[in-house]
This record gives structure tokens, sequence and C-alpha cells, in this order.
């Protein structure tokens, strides 16, 4: 089970990978992550440096399969984490995969479905897996893969507030009775709300850290025409980098709320 595994993780990262960075190499149906995100403009994008992320998040996924290649053949163990995230990583990478693919080919409603399936995929995994749980962390369970995965589940919880934006762009929705500020005001103290929720109940700093990234490349986009925009995302980054410091705190004074974790 675990060589299983261990090697469908890893081929499905080079895969997602691949069609990731090839598709735009091609311009598959004439598209590219940055000409959709022109054309599907809306007030939640973020400055277009904030997606320099998935570089990041490829990165660790490749350190956290690989590593788990080297657990399971070279050192003969059965990973803890690879076992209890089963075939949802799997999963997680067909969706990305298959998200960048419908969303090339402006089948944005399907790519609202499919990056719902990948944020379910990755919020499995944290469950599962008691990410950011556990009081220690067992020796052949590398924080790498905490650190991956909240922030992976991070950036794809703001990326799916995103897409549904989009397709409401799409479809020309006007956002009556309000006007598309305040709506993405509104989008924005979700995202925060969400933050803070995550930060709390299931202690993912790296999860809120990219919450933090997401706020700030707005700002940085908004901060010269869309003001209320810009400052309101802006003060929520601030508060939140302010309760990641008080979580801190409270971590040292052992007044965080606990959970019994799956064995790592």
């Amino acid at each position: 089970m675990a060589k299983r595994l261990a090697i469908l993780n890893f081929l499905s990262v080079i895969v997602a990978i691949f069609i990731g960075y090839y598709t735009q190499a091609i311009h598959l149906n004439g598209n590219t992550m940055a000409s959709l995100s022109t054309e599907y403009y809306n007030l939640f994008t973020p400055a277009n440096y904030a997606f320099a992320i998935w570089g990041i998040i490829y990165l660790l996924l490749v350190v956290s399969s690989v590593s788990h290649l080297i657990l399971v053949f070279g050192k003969k163990q059965e990973p803890k984490f690879l076992l209890q995230s089963g075939y949802w990583f799997l999963i997680a990478n067909i969706a990305n995969a298959t998200w960048v693919i419908v969303w090339l080919y402006e089948l944005t409603g399907i790519s609202v479905l499919v990056i719902l399936v990948l944020l379910f995929s990755l919020l499995k995994i944290v469950q599962k897996t008691g990410i950011a749980f556990a009081p220690k962390i067992a020796p052949n369970v590398k924080r790498i893969h905490w650190v991956t995965f909240s922030i992976y589940s991070g950036w794809v919880a703001v990326a799916t507030i995103a897409n549904i934006a989009a397709y409401l762009v799409k479809l020309g929705w006007n956002g009556n009775p309000l006007s598309e500020a305040q709506w993405t005001i509104l989008m924005i103290t979700i995202a925060y709300c969400i933050n803070i929720i995550i930060l709390f109940r299931r202690n993912m700093i790296g999860f809120v850290i990219v919450g933090i990234w997401s706020l700030i490349a707005i700002y940085m986009r908004h901060k010269e025409y869309e003001k209320g925009i810009a400052y309101t995302a802006l003060v929520e980054a601030i508060i939140l980098a302010a309760m990641i410091v008080y979580h801190r705190f409270l971590k040292q004074k052992g007044k965080l709320l606990q959970e019994k974790s799956p064995s790592i």
C-alpha cells in the first residue's frame, strides 16, 4: 500500500507540474492564465506577483513526495502521514491538472466544481493526518509535509473564491444590490474570517501566512484606485499577522485548542 501510494503521488505531482507549465508554454486553446485573468478581471484578483506562490507549492509537493519515496524504498518504512492521507493526495493532483485544462478551455463553471474537489481533497488530508495538532513530529514525518499542505490548502482556499468571482463575471452578474467594490470587501472579509477560524481551530499558521500574502497582494493591486478595497485588505492582513503573534503566545501558555490527532 505504502509503495503504491508513494509512486502514484510522485507521478501525479510530476504530471500536474508538467500540465501546469506545458499548457502555458503552448497557449492551450489560445489562452494563458494571465490572459484569462485579464478577461475575467474582478476586484478580488490580487496583484500578479501573488501567483508566483505556485512555484513554491510545486517545489514543496516534489520534496514531500520524494521524501516518501526515500522512506518507503530506501529506508523500508511505511510513513504514517502517507498512509493516513490515502488517495486524497493523488485526487488533489488530478484535480489540479484537470482544473488547468478546463480553465484554459474557458469551462469556467466546471472549473469551479473541479477546484472545489481540489480544496475538499486538501482539507481531507489536513483532517486525516491531524496537521498542526500532533504535539510531536515523529522522526519519519518531516515538518515539510505540514508546511506543504498548510500553504497549498491556504492558497487553494483563496483561489476558490477568485474562481467563483471569475465565473460570476463570465455570467455577467452585476452584484445588485451591492456594488462590485462592496462585494469584493465582503469576499475579502469572508477570507479573513476563514483564516481566523483556521488559525485558532486548526493551528495552521502556514495557511494564514498565505492569507496574509493574498491580502497584501490585493492591497498592492488596488491601492491607487480602489482605496476602500485596498485598505480593507491591508488592515485585515495586519490583524492576521497580529493574531499569529497572539496564537504563538497562547501556544506557549498551553491554552490552544488540542485534538486527538492520528498517530504520526
